[in-house]
């Protein structure tokens, strides 16, 4: 049923419905992290991955917008059902795998491991990848958890044949800092916390909605959302649902343009108390965020976009011959070398994965031994798929560390 404002405000479709349709996704500094991080664990076979958020931040479209870019050939699995045991979390797996028909009666445990075994290295002797998505696993029981860990055992010497992204609201990562998960917490490669939009963030997010369904940016006032943002607290599903309610007061008062009058009824009968969200557990590992601007919301600068290519570069990289080091320590101007010729190479996940290497050699980019400076520009060239660039890539990253080490 179209809604009773839709033609009132010259609109195609509704703007603010609160169902996760990918078609809508904004994409923040923070979700546009967020995706990458999901999309580079899983095609880079790292196991497990967790995905936090408060209630609706939109962890589910995200979901969601996964799914449709993962490469091809990556069987999926979706659980959003509650999970008792773990005999039902083999059952929900292998169904979803179409690995066993559902309503069929329960088969042992045995069965299960045997089926899935089977599967996933079928599935990877023919070059494809496997991902299980498990959503609200913050309700999950602990021996529910310890399963879902041991699932991670599937694994050659080279790769994990399952990957497993665990998604969930902020008292999943409560529950993974827990003294009987540690095995589990110690498995996870990659971490991202979905934060709620600033007000610049929730001006944007607004316009892009109201475009997509086919009408102009104008129809809330500066003022008006400066509202809507204290109301909802910046989170997407709240900030849906207070626009939604506006604009159909809006239509019952015949006005074409909403302003904070209309928002602070809409709150009022909502009971919003305008009380922020709780702040995001803090991260617990070195992969690198786009951080806040110190300027109030107000004045935040536009976050711009991750690029997929840099232009323009003299032979694609930059004169760095006077890098020195008196220290023994790799020098930051080093790094940003590296960062720029990795995103050249490999595209916008580059500092994910770089940020990931350099922690797994146990060093950080402040305070990087150059005694390992080969081992990272090692590890890190595996990533790139394409032999010629891996090639020239690795040569001109010979040069530059030939140059570092002569200083």
């Amino acid at each position: 049923m179209e809604p009773v404002y839709q033609q009132h405000f010259g609109l195609a479709q509704v703007p603010f419905n609160i169902t996760p349709d990918p078609n809508f996704l904004y994409l923040s500094p923070s979700h546009r992290e967020g995706l990458a991080q999901l999309e580079y664990g899983i095609n880079a076979r790292r196991g497990f991955i967790v995905l936090t958020g408060e209630v609706g931040t939109g962890k589910t479209t995200l979901i969601q917008t996964l799914l449709s870019q993962l490469a091809e050939g990556t069987q999926t699995a979706l659980i959003f059902s509650a999970i008792a045991s773990p005999l039902d979390l083999l059952r929900y797996v292998c169904e979803e795998f179409k690995l066993v028909e559902p309503l069929r009666e329960l088969r042992d445990t045995h069965d299960y491991i045997c089926l899935l075994n089977e599967f996933l290295l079928q599935h990877y002797r023919e070059g494809e990848n496997a991902a299980l998505i498990i959503d609200e696993a913050q309700n999950l029981a602990s021996d529910v958890l310890e399963s879902i860990r041991l699932l991670s055992n599937f694994e050659t010497t080279k790769d994990k044949l399952l990957q497993i992204l665990l998604v969930g609201q902020p008292e999943l990562n409560e529950r993974l800092n827990t003294p009987q998960l540690r095995q589990l917490k110690q498995r996870v490669t990659l971490r991202h916390h979905l934060r709620p939009l600033s007000l610049s963030e929730c001006q944007e997010y607004i316009a892009n909605r109201l475009r997509h369904a086919g009408g102009g940016p104008g129809v809330f006032t500066p003022r008006a959302i400066e509202r809507i943002h204290h109301y909802s607290g910046g989170i997407p599903r709240v900030i849906n649902v207070i626009c939604d309610n506006a604009m159909i007061n809006a239509y019952a008062l015949d006005k074409r343009e909403i302003e904070p009058l209309i928002i602070q009824e809409v709150a009022d009968d909502l009971s919003l108390s305008g009380v922020s969200p709780r702040p995001p557990v803090p991260r617990r590992d070195s992969t690198p965020r786009v951080e806040r601007s110190s300027l109030s919301e107000g004045q935040a600068t536009k976050p711009q976009p991750v690029q997929l290519v840099k232009g323009n570069r003299a032979n694609g990289f930059a004169d760095h011959s006077h890098i020195v080091s008196s220290s023994g320590v790799v020098p930051e101007k080093f790094f940003l070398f590296l960062r720029e010729a990795l995103i050249d190479a490999m595209g916008p996940m580059a500092h994910i994965v770089l940020a990931e290497h350099m922690k797994l050699l146990g060093s950080s980019s402040d305070r990087f031994p150059q005694e390992k400076i080969d081992r990272l520009v090692d590890s890190v060239s595996r990533e790139i798929f394409d032999e010629s660039i891996r090639a020239r890539f690795r040569q001109n990253m010979s040069e530059r560390i030939s140059t570092l080490q002569r200083t």
